[in-house]
């Protein structure tokens, strides 16, 4: 049987959708997610819509179905799409997910908006609230735009799948951290590593992690991988500087 390590990286070399990325989180989370039953519920969901579908036909029958956001944000199961589909619970990326996964089976078009802070859904040219399930006002949207301080093009940039998958691993890796779980983090992190084109923010989440294992060695050997991916010569001197405290402290030990 395929590792799950290994279906990130075929995933990241040849993408699917959405969905199919979202399926392999959802194995991290509930390692018992069966695929095939989850695209049945989606296939199913889709056929109640029909094929007169439209962005606020598909979220109302969601909606009449209930889903909704997860009211215990934080957890894991929230990033699963097979505790979504069963709970009817997600946070807004999962459910972004869940539409355009439905979206795809009656042939709309649907694309992950990587807006910072709260995932949002273009579908079928309207912008959607996933977690709401609701279609956005032009004025409330440009609310959100100006509250973020981000340009617009930068706030309403579309997410590729993959894009999708680092986020919603990334959203994983937080919650191990939070936890304590650091060893969990960095297996999260490994996952990443298979598909991110920037691999220097997760070498870095394994340093501190690795760190906080109380493993400086390691921690150091990650700092060493992502020096020369840094993005700026500022944040090399950091780095390299964090480094001459790490060797200076274990001579001093040692």
């Amino acid at each position: 049987m395929e590792s799950l390590e290994a279906a990130f990286r075929a995933f990241g070399f040849n993408p699917g959708s959405p969905l199919d990325g979202a399926l392999l989180v959802s194995k991290v989370v509930y390692p018992a997610t069966d695929e095939r039953q989850c695209r049945e519920h989606i296939a199913r969901l889709a056929s109640e819509i029909g094929s007169e579908a439209t962005p606020e036909r598909l979220l109302a029958t969601l909606r009449q179905h209930g889903f909704q956001g997860a009211e215990q944000y934080y957890e894991p199961a929230n990033s699963a799409l097979a505790l979504v589909l069963d709970t009817r619970r997600g946070i807004p990326i999962s459910l972004a997910a869940l539409i355009i996964g439905v979206a795809e089976a009656l042939e709309m078009t649907a694309v992950g908006i990587n807006f910072p802070g709260h995932f949002l859904v273009s579908l079928a040219g309207s912008t959607v609230d996933p977690f709401t399930l609701e279609v956005l006002e032009d004025a409330t949207l440009t609310e959100r735009i100006n509250a973020s301080g981000v340009p617009f093009d930068q706030a309403m940039k579309p997410a590729t799948p993959v894009d999708m998958v680092l986020r919603m691993l990334n959203n994983l890796r937080s919650l191990a951290i939070a936890r304590g779980d650091h060893t969990e983090a960095l297996t999260i992190c490994d996952y990443q590593l298979t598909m991110a084109s920037d691999a220097f923010p997760i070498l870095l989440a394994r340093g501190e992690s690795w760190f906080a294992l109380g493993a400086e060695q390691q921690a150091m050997r990650e700092l060493e991988r992502a020096l020369p991916l840094a993005p700026n010569p500022a944040i090399a001197a950091q780095l390299t500087a964090k480094l001459r405290e790490f060797s200076a402290r274990r001579r001093t030990l040692h």
